[in-house]
């Protein structure tokens, strides 16, 4: 059998990199989603599993906690394993290690699998018990559980978009990644010069489709705390709070 923790290498392009040479928090995500994808298909769980029992994996909430960002030419090392299956929900961690072997950072996953024809969860206990074979019970995950976010009322939204072709991805749903790209581009360069993102959480709400008209409704709760309602209409489809440091 395979073992629990699968670990993934991931080189630092330049096209990848902000301003400052640095991988970029929608980059981590991505290779959080790709070592999640590697892991599962590996071990008989992936999307051409799924697939054929037409549902898919969807993300349900993220938090993802760094102490650096890989920088241009460098290689990341993402390690993820099971730390928790339920009967809809199935819990995901992930460990940053740089180049020279240093842990820079964690993230945590919450995930649902869901019905593709009534977008309905699916009981994971039932539908794949044989998940709980690769929960690692051992293997620590220090950053803290996903806390609740609260909704951002009684503000102006600081930015709006249409979805597009670009944002949709092979679920016919807005990426999950696309949310985190739109959050952060609310914010002036001058502050990333200054400070960069310590800890992003989100939660996701509801699914983002093409042509919906979302609008940003930002909250500074502290010098160092941000909130972040993505909003369709007066419904909240995402919230996120960013944590500089």
């Amino acid at each position: 059998m395979l073992p629990k923790v699968g670990s993934y290498k991931f080189h630092i392009e330049s096209y990848v990199c902000d301003f400052q040479g640095k991988a970029t928090l929608p980059i981590i995500g991505n290779f959080i989603l790709q070592a999640a994808t590697m892991h599962a298909s590996e071990r008989g769980f992936g999307y051409d599993e799924m697939s054929e029992s037409d549902a898919a994996w969807v993300l349900s909430r993220l938090s993802i906690q760094m102490n650096d960002y890989p920088g241009y030419d460098q290689f990341l090392t993402v390690e993820t394993w099971i730390e928790d299956v339920a009967r809809f929900f199935t819990q995901r961690c992930f460990r940053f290690i740089d180049k020279e072997g240093k842990t820079i950072g964690h993230a945590r996953s919450i995930w649902a699998a869901i019905d593709m024809q009534t977008r309905r969860p699916i009981d994971i206990e039932v539908w794949r018990p044989e998940l709980k074979n690769f929960i690692d019970t051992e293997k620590e995950c220090p950053i803290d559980k996903l806390a609740k976010i609260l909704p951002v009322r009684n503000v102006e939204p600081t930015m709006g978009y249409s979805v597009r072709y670009s944002d949709i991805d092979i679920n016919k749903h807005m990426n999950s990644i696309k949310y985190i790209e739109h959050v952060i581009n609310i914010f002036d360069l001058d502050v990333f010069k200054k400070k960069m993102i310590h800890k992003f959480e989100m939660v996701y709400l509801a699914e983002g489709g093409f042509g919906d008209k979302l609008k940003l409704y930002r909250l500074d709760s502290s010098e160092d705390e941000c909130l972040v309602d993505t909003k369709r209409g007066e419904e909240s489809i995402c919230r996120s709070r960013i944590t500089w440091k």
